[in-house]
């Protein structure tokens, strides 16, 4: 796992799109519920500090997207649409 590590400087994280190192906020276009999450490595991930891996569906479907994106992600509980609301560092 080390030799692939990869350090990520916070200052180099951009925020026009979504990416590891980034805290996106997304709204449920289905419930209109918002949520917040920061995009971390596998190693990282802690769901209930709301920190989701960059391999997860839901991680895995963010990343690239920009603001006013519409993402769909295919869940274990079926699809999930959501609207990405907010990209920062």
């Amino acid at each position: 796992m080390l030799k692939d590590a990869e350090v990520i400087n916070e200052e180099d994280v951009q925020t026009t799109e979504v990416n590891v190192g980034t805290t996106v906020r997304i709204q449920d276009l289905e419930t209109d519920e918002e949520f917040s999450y920061k995009i971390v490595g596998t190693t990282e991930a802690d769901p209930l500090n709301n920190k989701i891996s960059n391999a997860s569906p839901v991680g895995k479907a963010l990343i690239g997207n920009k603001v006013g994106d519409e993402v769909e992600i295919e869940a274990p509980a079926g699809k999930i649409s959501y609207k990405v609301l907010a990209i920062k560092k």
